[in-house]
């Protein structure tokens, strides 16, 4: 292979810059080294008059729920409202005293007494599951307090109630971490007919007091997913994908119109749990995610026509007040956005924006953003930060490429750190390079197609699941944690494979898709991921058992399967030829010391350093057959695999995303496909590094995804094999011999 040196590669566009109101000068000086084509406001600036004229494209940030502060603070019967569950308190005598809002914290909630809680409110025992007749407590709204009367001594009761939201959440974070001293800001629900007029005149007037603006940024359009604070101030409960945001008491009652009941305050408390997305949903659930995305696609459509009479752009941002939004529901397309924006950590993300469907220009907003928790001289580390972010981020542009990125903050904190705006000054032209030269043509992939199986399917497509070490591991306080929370989809998306998500009823109804090769099952028991009761069902076992006897590929990952019944916990033990001990068995599945196969393909040839990110599953082989191909102290499954029928199966503990782990997978799936002569073409040897043929235009880029140098062997797609060198985190390209 020659070296390739992409000529005339324009040194500006493709790139969204924040701008900072009074920094004229160093908004001009980084748009020049960023190339920047764009420019935007964020959360908290205002673009300048003479920022406006400058002659780039000018894209505003609008919210409209938070637009209009003199509004909401007039009008508190229109702020957004949700469900909380008070923290359980045992009863000593035959009555207990419960505080609500002991807990959360009172600066961003108060308790909604605009509502009758006769009506809305319910008391549970939740040693029993009871509901208790509304004859059997009371509130005072004077005190707070919930007395319940009549009651049994030793168990637990709790109440849920509704609460007003009094900051919203995206403020109440920037004005934490930026110091903001301004008044917290609120946000109002648009579900109210007389708020949602009251919005639609308000953003007409402001379309025309933004002539010079060409894109119009929704960020994002009515409802926040949830951040619930405590009463210290720090995250109790978090859920980017939930729905516990999205209540309202004309919400609720027309919902009752449609579906024929009232979802009651325990469908959204759901016992503490509050409906989060790594639970099996429930039919009452989709139906009220179907409900409120119905209103959220109107309401967006009334937005993008405004915005669409008025000559602008419009552009709507994946985070925020996305909840409703739905872009992998086909109905997302009735809003008629132009511009789809996602804020971006790694390739999962990566991939989950480029591959929404429609033909939406995809944009990336990449991490760090330009807040001062990463730019900060005692301890921010944004040099660094920005280097990891990038490496995984093109990994998932090598196999889905956007059309875009940029950056959301503040210029006057990034100036600061010159070696940073050195380094996004070569991420933005290596990212423009990758465009130019491939002109976003597809890369070549392994002839294997890989089906995500969980509860929720396509709808959810490229959404990481966060596990229960993950949740004991990781500080929400860490820029790292989102990256760390990936585990198999973020080692995944950087593959050359193709990737399709699928639900357990589509398994159940239809089957599983002829076109699949390798079908994997990733999550903990009883979650949304790995299926819990789906695996009782006859239908979805059967379904996968076939599958892989007649030539497929199965691959287990944490508690696949799992739903302990008939004597098993993984309902697929016979497939994967291992299963978990719960100390029910009689010491026939007793941990012991089983011989490892290190020459198997899926590890051979490669110095892995192998990290299943758990040391104890306890996990052990039950069918003949089944080679181990690593084990934990004391003889702990981690990583398996057998030949079942004509297909294959593979058990993995679990699977971090580590640069190892990316080969480990990617030898993982062709094995598991009996495709292990693909490795021969288009390969890089060097687990740190990966490569992307793109066929269409006959060039090759190969990539390191480490802050060392690394040493590599290209292989090519006629059997030439080439050496080459690549510094930290450098990229190179190159085309074929003749």
């Amino acid at each position: 292979m020659q070296p390739f040196a992409p000529a005339a590669v324009p040194t500006r566009g493709r790139f969204t810059l924040p701008t900072e109101a009074g920094q004229d000068d160093l908004v001009l000086d980084l748009a020049a080294k960023w190339g920047a084509d764009t420019i935007r406001d964020s959360d908290g600036t205002e673009l300048s008059p003479s920022l406006t004229a400058l002659g780039f494209d000018i894209f505003s940030t609008v919210l409209l729920t938070r637009a209009d502060q003199e509004f909401v603070r007039a009008h508190s019967e229109f702020l957004i409202r949700k469900f909380f569950r008070s923290d359980p308190v045992t009863a000593t005598t035959y009555s207990v005293v419960l505080d609500p809002m002991r807990g959360f914290d009172s600066r961003k909630y108060r308790i909604d007494t605009l509502n009758d809680p006769a009506v809305w409110w319910e008391v549970h025992d939740r040693t029993t599951g009871r509901k208790l007749p509304g004859s059997q407590w009371a509130f005072d709204p004077e005190s707070g307090m919930v007395t319940v009367n009549g009651i049994t001594p030793w168990h637990q009761y709790t109440v849920n109630f509704l609460v007003q939201q009094t900051w919203d959440s995206t403020s109440m974070h920037n004005h934490l971490t930026n110091g903001w001293t301004c008044a917290p800001i609120m946000s109002v629900d648009p579900w109210h007919p007389a708020c949602y007029d009251h919005l639609m005149q308000w953003f007409d007037r402001w379309l025309e007091e933004h002539p010079a603006t060409t894109v119009v940024r929704l960020t994002t359009l009515c409802y926040h997913f949830p951040i619930d604070s405590g009463a210290d101030g720090k995250t109790r409960y978090f859920d980017g994908q939930g729905y516990a945001d999205t209540v309202s008491i004309p919400a609720l009652l027309d919902f009752e119109k449609t579906y024929g009941y009232r979802p009651s305050s325990e469908d959204f408390v759901d016992q503490g749990y509050y409906r989060n997305t790594h639970r099996v949903p429930t039919p009452r659930q989709r139906q009220w995610m179907e409900h409120i995305h119905k209103f959220v696609v109107r309401f967006g459509r009334d937005l993008t026509d405004r915005i669409h009479r008025a000559g602008k752009k419009a552009a709507i941002f994946w985070g925020d007040h996305w909840i409703g939004m739905e872009p992998y529901l086909p109905s997302f397309q009735e809003m008629g956005i132009d511009i789809h924006i996602n804020a971006c950590e790694g390739a999962v993300v990566a991939r989950r924006c480029a591959e929404a469907p429609g033909s939406q220009i995809k944009e990336l907003r990449l991490y760090p953003y330009l807040f001062p928790d990463t730019f900060n001289d005692h301890g921010g580390q944004p040099l660094r930060d920005s280097q990891l972010f990038w490496a995984n981020v093109r990994r998932g542009l090598l196999r889905a490429p956007v059309d875009r990125i940029g950056y959301g903050g503040y210029l006057s904190l990034a100036a600061r750190y010159p070696e940073f705006v050195a380094q996004v000054s070569g991420l933005a032209q290596e990212f423009r390079t990758l465009i130019e030269v491939t002109r976003s043509t597809r890369s070549w992939r392994i002839p294997v197609k890989v089906g995500i199986l969980n509860a929720w399917g396509a709808c959810r497509s490229w959404i990481p699941m966060e596990g229960r070490d993950q949740k004991f591991a990781v500080s929400y306080s860490d820029n790292m944690f989102l990256l760390a929370r990936s585990y198999l989809l973020e080692c995944l998306a950087g593959l050359p494979v193709d990737v399709t998500f699928l639900s357990f009823d589509e398994v159940a109804a239809d089957g599983i898709p002829d076109d699949l090769d390798v079908l994997i099952n990733d999550g903990d028991a009883g979650t949304a991921q790995s299926g819990g009761h789906y695996w009782a069902q006859p239908e979805i076992v059967t379904a996968v058992r076939r599958f892989v006897h007649q030539g497929g590929g199965f691959i287990g990952v944490r508690e696949p399967s799992a739903h302990a019944a008939m004597g098993r916990v993984f309902q697929l033990a016979d497939v994967l030829g291992v299963d978990q001990e719960l100390g029910h068995s009689p010491s026939q599945r007793s941990i012991a010391e089983w011989q490892e196969n290190r020459d198997h393909f899926i590890l051979a040839g490669e110095a892995l350093e192998l990290n299943f990110g758990i040391s104890q599953s306890y996990v052990a082989p039950v069918e003949p057959g089944t080679q181990i191909l690593a084990t934990g102290p004391g003889g702990h499954v981690l990583a398996s695999a057998r030949d079942c029928g004509a297909g294959r199966a593979v058990y993995f503990a679990g699977l971090p995303a580590t640069l190892d782990n990316y080969r480990l997978l990617l030898r993982t799936l062709v094995w598991a496909a009996r495709q292990e002569p693909s490795l021969g073409q288009w390969f890089a040897t060097n687990p740190k590094t990966e490569c992307a043929w793109y066929p269409e235009v006959a060039k090759l880029l190969v990539i390191n995804n480490s802050p060392e140098a690394q040493l590599t062997t290209v292989l090519d797609g006629v059997g030439h094999t080439s050496e080459l060198s690549l510094a930290p985190y450098a990229s190179a390209w190159f085309s074929p011999q003749n």
